[in-house]
């Protein structure tokens, strides 16, 4: 039952929810950002695309037509209101969350990524009304993520080199654990594959099956919640980021309990 959706443009009232005007402007009029040389109007154009993807996807699961939308370019999470950062433009995942609130919904964020999720906490932490956790390896860029902030709904859970599915694991089931209390209307999962083992950015013991068993249990506990997925990072394109890709998707798919 797989539909493919059309991307389009995130407007600038859209970036607007959590980027600053002359940042914008920079990137989408001048075509200057810090995460290319020179003016790249064709890269500024791609970025403009990623979060509009994302807001498209959210768009599916805001009118009924999926529990499950996944756009792999999208999350986005190091983006920052001025400034982009860690190979990231737009923070499509904190403008989407945004969106949702506007509607009068409440977001739980999940990020599995190997790198902290610092831009999506930073431009969500004073909305009462999303949820963001963060689950990654310390030490490594951008080198925050070490605290929660429970009375801003931010939490993040640092771990070691070398850690794998059991951390993994034991991180989406406080998650859920957490999810469930705060009682979102949607979930948005950034799940980064670089913390694959052979993934060349960390240094994370992840494997497919622990990628497909964390999951699992997020969409198990919460089978009629709409999840909008984004592929965040991944740094070995020709195998092991579309295989822990594949591996989140079918997961989601699987458990997920159809609507109607």
């Amino acid at each position: 039952d797989l539909e493919i959706l059309p991307p389009r443009l995130a407007t600038i009232e859209e970036l607007s929810l959590v980027h600053e005007a002359s940042y914008i402007a920079s990137v989408t009029e001048d075509y200057l950002c810090g995460e290319w040389p020179g003016h790249r109007g064709d890269l500024a154009q791609l970025a403009q695309t990623f979060a509009g993807g994302t807001l498209v996807a959210l768009d599916a699961l805001l009118d009924g037509s999926t529990l499950t939308a996944i756009h792999l370019p999208g999350a986005k999470h190091h983006a920052q209101y001025d400034h982009s950062s860690g190979f990231c433009v737009f923070a499509d995942f904190a403008i989407a969350a945004k969106v949702a609130v506007s509607k009068g919904l409440k977001v739980a964020i999940l990020d599995v990524d190997a790198h902290h999720g610092d831009g999506t906490e930073n431009l969500c932490l004073d909305d009462p009304n999303i949820l963001t956790f963060s689950v990654h390896e310390a030490g490594i860029f951008p080198g925050t993520g070490l605290v929660d902030q429970p009375e801003m709904h931010a939490y993040n859970q640092p771990i070691a080199k070398e850690d794998g599915d059991v951390e993994l694991i034991l991180a989406v089931s406080r998650f859920c654990m957490l999810a469930s209390e705060f009682a979102p209307d949607l979930i948005f999962v950034a799940a980064g594959a670089d913390g694959h083992h052979l993934d060349p950015l960390a240094h994370l013991n992840y494997e497919t099956g622990g990628m497909f068993k964390a999951m699992g249990n997020l969409r198990s506990s919460f089978p009629t919640m709409p999840i909008l997925m984004g592929g965040a990072g991944g740094y070995d394109p020709d195998k092991w980021t579309p295989r822990m890709w594949d591996s989140a998707v079918d997961a989601l798919v699987q458990s997920s309990v159809p609507r109607g």
